[in-house]
């Protein structure tokens, strides 16, 4: 194998990682993640388990599959809906009220309703009375992860595909370089002889007269 050909795998390899192995990494927390959280149907309950504080929101799944069957109702929430959000020692969490959010994935959309603030891991019951059969579900908004996943994935889905085209590069002018000085194992035409002008001259050496 010519010097320099391993060079251009390497590169190419690292190229294609870059390009479609790193984005693809990231983009996966995201589609399971969203997979992932607590929905359910109201009038009704859950329970959900927060392992980490913060901001958790309450969503208006408008348009969604839940349990097989398909829904597509109103952005806006019915009237006469009751929401009580309490924590593991049962007591009530403030609903904030805020419908700036909206998110889209593929067949479902959601709209925040609101958000509660929780100080510490611990299990928190969403309860939802009144109105009609809507679904809900409650989990962080996720927009600032999902920024700083993608700013991250772009960073250094460069960073790594940008190395594979240097080494791509070095690969082929390691091949140029080797093409233009032949291969240094070869032996020189001709012999030793040769190289020192000599041409064979058998015989005995021209006396003096």
């Amino acid at each position: 194998m010519k010097p320099g050909i391993k060079t251009i795998i390497a590169g190419g390899v690292t190229f294609l990682l870059g390009a479609f192995v790193v984005p693809l990494l990231f983009i996966l927390p995201l589609i399971f993640g969203h997979q992932q959280e607590a929905q359910f149907k109201a009038p009704g309950s859950i329970e959900v388990a927060v392992k980490e504080p913060g901001r958790y929101y309450l969503w208006n799944d408008f348009r969604t599959i839940y349990n097989g069957k398909s829904y597509n109702r109103a952005e806006t929430i019915p009237d006469g809906l009751e929401f009580q959000i309490r924590d593991a020692e049962g007591h009530l969490l403030e609903l904030v009220s805020d419908a700036s959010i909206s998110m889209s994935s593929g067949s479902s959309a959601k709209k925040s309703i609101g958000y509660v603030e929780v100080e510490h891991p611990c299990k928190v019951t969403v309860q939802v009375s009144g109105g009609e059969e809507t679904i809900f579900s409650f989990s962080q908004s996720g927009l600032v992860k999902m920024l700083g996943l993608v700013v991250g994935a772009i960073g250094l889905s460069m960073i790594v595909a940008i190395a594979g085209l240097a080494l791509i590069v070095w690969g082929i002018v390691k091949v140029v370089r080797a093409t233009r000085r032949g291969d240094p194992n070869a032996a020189p035409r001709g012999g030793p002889a040769t190289r020192f002008g000599i041409s064979g001259v058998t015989g005995r050496p021209p006396t003096a007269s």
